[in-house]
């Protein structure tokens, strides 16, 4: 369906599936703890100097430490420094956490708990990369940053010349999910029209709306396969700065 209007019309992404496990979520929770108890590091001439010795000989276990304890729904069973681990327990739902932070240092650390095992991966330097075991071995990834995702399938690829800003990126036993953002100096007419070639190419019946309206120019493209397997929203926007598109695909096993 074409058509032109005057107001944008609302982002039509495909609604979230089932992505990273609990357990994955788990790994990404640890690592805003862990930033959040770096920044209690700048305060510590305020501590006594038996933690100011603590923070001194082990950094990355004391910072931990400390992001539990600062949080009143965690408890912390155990601090294990020879194995530079900490053992924390979620007071609402009893679940126990045990976190190992033996390569916290190079951007790597591991999360266990009785519902699997989860490693968190940083040192890339471009990004989070998650990786989750549940507890019926069922893996799932999960990954976020800068750059195109790896492996985009063959009916999808990234708009040709255009620069990938960010990425999200899950793949479990359901199947793959992904939205990135391209941006270009081309219009958003020529955007659209290509991922309109992309998706009829691959079969998805595609569906494209236009606007226009102060001063910005763009729209959407949407389709879906027969087997409702694979889905795919595009949504563009032109203004002074150039085109950016938002790519979100689902493909289902």
């Amino acid at each position: 369906m074409n058509g032109t209007s005057q107001v944008p019309p609302a982002p039509g992404v495909p609604p979230a599936r089932k992505g990273m496990s609990p357990l994955a979520w788990v790994g990404v929770g640890c690592i805003v703890l862990l930033v959040l108890a770096g920044i209690a590091v700048g305060v510590m001439g305020w501590l006594a100097k038996r933690a100011v010795d603590k923070f001194a000989a082990n950094p990355t276990m004391a910072a931990a430490e400390l992001a539990v304890k600062m949080n009143p729904d965690l408890e912390l069973v155990k601090a294990d420094e020879k194995n530079n681990s900490i053992t924390i327990k979620d007071k609402k739902t009893g679940e126990v956490t045990t976190i190992s932070a033996e390569d916290a240092k190079n951007g790597k650390w591991s999360i266990k708990t009785d519902k699997g095992t989860a490693t968190v991966d940083t040192s890339g330097g471009n990004g989070l990369s998650v990786q989750s075991t549940d507890e019926k071995g069922q893996v799932s990834t999960f990954n976020a940053g800068a750059g195109t995702p790896q492996n985009l399938p063959s009916w999808l690829p990234a708009y040709p010349g255009g620069a990938v800003q960010g990425t999200l990126d899950t793949t479990n036993a359901e199947g793959r999910s992904a939205t990135f953002t391209v941006t270009t100096k081309d219009d958003s007419n020529k955007v659209l029209d290509y991922y309109e070639a992309q998706l009829r190419n691959s079969g998805l019946k595609p569906e494209k709306t236009t606007f226009n309206s102060n001063g910005q120019t763009g729209g959407t493209v949407s389709g879906k396969s027969e087997d409702g397997k694979r889905e795919v929203s595009v949504i563009v926007s032109t203004s002074t700065e150039g085109t950016q598109a938002l790519v979100s695909f689902q493909d289902k096993k």
